[in-house]
C-alpha cells in the first residue's frame, strides 16, 4: 500500500514566503518611525493580509492515507471515505464524487494553466490509472500530471486502484453517508478579528 501523501499548492509556499517578507518590512518600518497611531492603523491590516494569504495559498491541501481522501479547503475540510468514491474529475479543479451523487472539489488541485497546457504533450497523457481514461481512451487537459489536478487525480487514483485490486472495496458497504465534513472555525474567528480590527484602524 502506498505512503500516505499531502498536496499543495505548488505556488503557494512561494507566493507567502514574498507576501510575509514584504509584510514584515513594512511593519518593521511602521515601528522604526516610533508613528504610534499609524502603527495602530496600519498593522492590522498587514496581519489580515499575511493571514489569508496563508488561508487561500499555503493551509490548503489534498490528503490521501488508507481511511481516504481529505480535501483541505478555505473554510472547511471534507473527508470522504474510499468506498464512498464514484469517480474523480479534474475539468476545473480536482472533484471527487461520491456514491450518494455529491461533489466536493478541492481548493488547492486548481486545474492547469494556458503555458501548462501549452507544453504538455501526448506523452505527458500515457501510463496513467486507467480510471483516468474515459470513452475511447479520452484524457481531460486537467489530468495533466504537470497540473495541481493532474497530480493531485494521479495520486487519489493510484491509491483508489490499489485498494480496489487488493480487494479492499469489494463490499461496497459504505458507512452512513461516507462523507464527514469540519469546519474551521477557529481560523474564521481570527479571520473576523482581523478584519473588524483592520476596519477599526481604517476609521480612525
Amino acid at each position: 500500500m502506498s505512503e500516505p501523501v499531502v498536496l499543495r499548492p505548488r505556488f503557494g509556499l512561494v507566493l507567502c514566503f514574498i507576501v510575509w517578507a514584504i509584510i514584515v518590512v513594512a511593519i518593521g518600518s511602521l515601528i522604526g518611525q516610533g508613528d504610534v497611531l499609524n502603527a495602530v492603523r496600519f498593522i492590522p491590516a498587514f496581519l489580515l493580509a499575511a493571514f489569508g494569504c496563508w488561508m487561500l495559498f499555503w493551509a490548503p491541501a489534498v490528503q490521501i492515507d488508507a481511511t481516504g481522501v481529505r480535501l483541505q479547503n478555505i473554510a472547511r475540510a471534507v473527508r470522504i471515505s474510499w468506498p464512498a468514491v464514484a469517480s474523480v474529475d479534474t475539468k476545473y479543479t480536482l472533484t471527487i464524487r461520491t456514491v450518494g451523487g455529491r461533489r466536493f472539489g478541492a481548493w488547492s488541485a486548481p486545474g492547469p494553466s494556458r503555458l501548462t497546457t501549452f507544453r504538455a504533450t501526448r506523452q505527458d497523457l500515457r501510463n496513467l490509472p486507467k480510471t483516468t481514461y474515459g470513452p475511447g481512451n479520452s484524457v481531460g487537459i486537467g489530468d495533466l500530471p504537470s497540473s495541481d489536478s493532474g497530480l493531485a487525480a494521479l495520486r487519489v487514483r493510484q491509491y483508489w486502484e490499489q485498494l480496489r485490486a487488493a480487494g479492499h472495496l469489494d463490499s461496497g458497504a459504505v458507512e452512513g453517508s461516507g462523507v464527514e465534513t469540519t469546519w474551521y472555525r477557529t481560523r474564521l474567528i481570527v479571520l473576523a478579528v482581523l478584519a473588524a480590527a483592520t476596519l477599526a484602524g481604517a476609521l480612525l
